[in-house]
């Protein structure tokens, strides 16, 4: 269940949320026409739209790529009522994510949207009246957000981007030349980096694989994480690391001179020195942590609303990146990925 309002609400308090607890029903209505084969009333006029406070860990193409999906999947359902964003960036700085959920504290949005693990757990520190969503976040419970993925029972719910490490090193070694050693750059502080690493760890041990860990502080350090690997791995797999992907750029210079494989869950394989993104689908997760908003609009708590998960793993390859290192998917792997 979610936690219930302990401190004092003031008058002028009170009346905004009379406000929005209207504007919200009124949404309930037309999700449920929406669902139900029906059809909904028009909205009145003047009715307040729901306001949605989003924050954005850092500014990379496959973290805007998954807010937008949210934000346009969320609006879809929420029509004819308008919806209101308040997008935030914290450009990965720990200090300007304290300061943007310290603001979003004290605002009057009726919902909130997160990208982001650490920034997930800081508002979530900072709210505990009002609904947060999670877009993509690796590990809820691990964060301590959630109870389970199935019944989290806190005022957290949204959409998950966990694969397992097992699932993607089949496609990884099946490359020729096979890579004996696998590096990969992280930010230890990250919760949900800390359970992929170590799940990582395990996966490559059983397939007979070298892990080379290369951990960083912030967004400067990617780079030099990146080079660090160069003549101790084989290849390198970024995770589910938002820190790190938004400094894709950054790793594929080091990768395009090193001519060093590199694969990304979820980031833009058409970057310069990146030889593929393998991972979920993340405009589909986006959508599924809209769903979950939508459900928690509707009167379920969100503490009754299960994480999604991602459906599936996609491979895409970057041809030309292909070509200058020399390496061979196999047939079957090949003709089912798709190429940018």
């Amino acid at each position: 269940m979610t936690r219930p309002i302990t401190a004092p609400e003031s008058a002028a308090r009170r009346v905004r949320r009379a406000i929005a607890l209207a504007a919200l029903s009124g949404l309930l209505t037309v999700l449920a026409a929406c669902g139900g084969g029906g059809t909904a009333s028009p909205s009145a006029p003047g009715e307040e739209p729901v306001r949605v406070g989003v924050l954005q860990i850092a500014q990379a193409e496959l973290l805007d790529t998954t807010v937008t999906r949210f934000q346009e999947r969320l609006t879809e359902l929420a029509a004819p009522r308008p919806v209101e964003f308040d997008l935030q960036h914290a450009n990965g700085d720990q200090s300007l994510i304290a300061s943007i959920t310290r603001d979003f504290a004290r605002s009057d949005h009726d919902l909130f949207a997160v990208i982001g693990t650490p920034a997930v757990v800081a508002l979530a520190q900072q709210v505990t009246d009002r609904p947060i969503i999670a877009i993509a976040m690796g590990d809820p419970v691990g964060a301590g957000v959630a109870q389970t993925l199935e019944h989290p029972g806190k005022n957290v719910t949204g959409s998950t981007d966990y694969v397992e490490p097992a699932a993607l090193l089949p496609t990884i070694t099946a490359v020729t030349p096979r890579p004996t050693s696998i590096g990969t750059v992280f930010d230890p502080s990250n919760q949900n980096m800390a359970v992929w690493t170590t799940a990582l760890h395990s996966a490559a041990e059983a397939a007979g694989l070298e892990i080379v860990d290369a951990t960083i502080s912030g967004p400067a350090d990617v780079a030099s994480a990146v080079r660090s690997l160069v003549g101790r791995s084989d290849a390198v797999l970024i995770g589910p690391d938002a820190t790190v992907v938004a400094g894709l750029d950054a790793v594929g210079a080091v990768a395009a001179q090193a001519k060093l494989p590199v694969y990304v869950i979820g980031g833009d394989p058409g970057t310069t020195g990146i030889l593929a993104s393998i991972g979920p689908d993340y405009a589909q997760v986006g959508a599924q942590a809209a769903d979950t908003a939508a459900q928690v609009l509707q009167g379920t708590p969100p503490g009754e609303v299960a994480f999604t998960r991602p459906q599936g793993v996609q491979l895409e390859i970057n041809g030309a990146v292909q070509g200058v290192l020399g390496v061979t998917f196999p047939p079957e792997i090949q003709a089912t990925a798709t190429a940018s």
